[in-house]
């Protein structure tokens, strides 16, 4: 199973990856097993303000892999703005197509971690919902050899068909992620753009709920038939899938003690998207993407993921779960 090659025009082996999409400031409380009883109050470990959204959460993981990451989105000149700029900084993210918006509130979402890691979000607009084509300029395209766009199913502006012709026209290779769609569009707001995307990424339950498919491979393959190159389904401890042309492949899970999966998905996707602008086979990328989700759950955020050597090291160090059956 080797990398589709023919999805870059030039010979560069390390290319510049654009993520484009979803930046909030994430409120992340854990853990939180249930509610307070009304007018009294329980104690928390942990209660952190920091950058989150589908498009920053992998551009920052990126950046910390080595990668050269650049994001494209809206925020406020807010302090929950000011906040979530200064933790993308300090991964490395490159910033200066983050628009700042006077009088907007920045997109943000408190996460409320349970004492296994699972998490609840409270959202509330803001930057992710103005995103538009017009704000995603020329010349970060054609800077860029991969272009990602995280948390597509909240950017209810953006032109996908649009965007993703322009970014292939400049000889990007294309890549998704889902998230969930609150507002219950699915697979029509995905069917036209589909076909020109090479990576499409989603999790067991946004796969199901986009191809009307319980089971993940048939999920893959019915969403591979509408148009991508290859479709890669996250499972949380069941691992992973990828869904090719030539054939439908799992990858088993990281044993891991799970304190937090806040940004396992984004992390996942970083590791995948570096390994594809690293010319890796695809089987070798999943292995990273499979890793920096794992990674990523042992603290809070995507705090454990420090470089690639770190990763390298965590996949020397880790063994793998027993593979699990196909269809689970």
């Amino acid at each position: 199973m080797r990398l589709f090659v023919g999805f870059f025009q030039n010979g560069e082996t390390d290319m510049s990856i654009l993520c484009v999409g979803q930046l909030v400031a994430d409120i992340i409380v854990r853990p939180v097993n249930h509610l307070p009883v009304p007018g009294r109050t329980d104690f928390v470990k942990e209660i952190e303000l920091l950058s989150g959204g589908c498009a920053a959460n992998t551009s920052s993981v990126l950046a910390k892999l080595g990668a050269q990451s650049r994001l494209v989105a809206i925020i406020g000149q807010d302090n929950l703005g000011d906040a979530a700029m200064a933790d993308l900084k300090d991964a490395g993210v490159r910033l200066d197509t983050v628009l700042r918006k006077p009088g907007l509130s920045t997109s943000a979402v408190i996460v409320v971690v349970s004492a296994s890691g699972e998490r609840s979000f409270l959202y509330r607009d803001g930057g992710n919902e103005l995103l538009t084509n017009s704000h995603i300029h020329d010349s970060a395209l054609k800077a860029a050899r991969i272009v990602h766009i995280g948390g597509v199913m909240k950017l209810i502006n953006l032109d996908l068909n649009e965007l993703l012709a322009r970014a292939k026209s400049f000889g990007c290779a294309t890549s998704i992620d889902t998230d969930w769609d609150a507002r219950g569009h699915w697979m029509r707001r995905l069917e036209h753009a589909l076909p020109s995307v090479d990576y499409l990424i989603a999790n067991q339950e946004e796969a199901a709920m986009l191809s009307g498919e319980d089971a993940p491979i048939d999920a893959a393959r019915a969403l591979l038939a509408r148009g991508p190159q290859a479709v890669a389904i996250k499972r949380g401890a069941h691992g992973a899938l990828l869904a090719t042309r030539a054939e439908v492949s799992e990858f088993p899970a990281y044993r891991v003690n799970v304190t937090d999966s806040t940004c396992a998905g984004d992390s996942f996707v970083a590791g995948l998207l570096l390994g594809i602008s690293r010319r890796m086979p695809l089987e070798k990328a999943m292995t990273l993407a499979n890793a920096a989700g794992a990674l990523c759950t042992t603290q809070i955020s995507h705090r454990a993921i420090t470089s690639l050597e770190g990763l390298h090291s965590f996949i020397r160090s880790q063994s793998l779960a027993v593979p699990v059956g196909q269809g689970e």
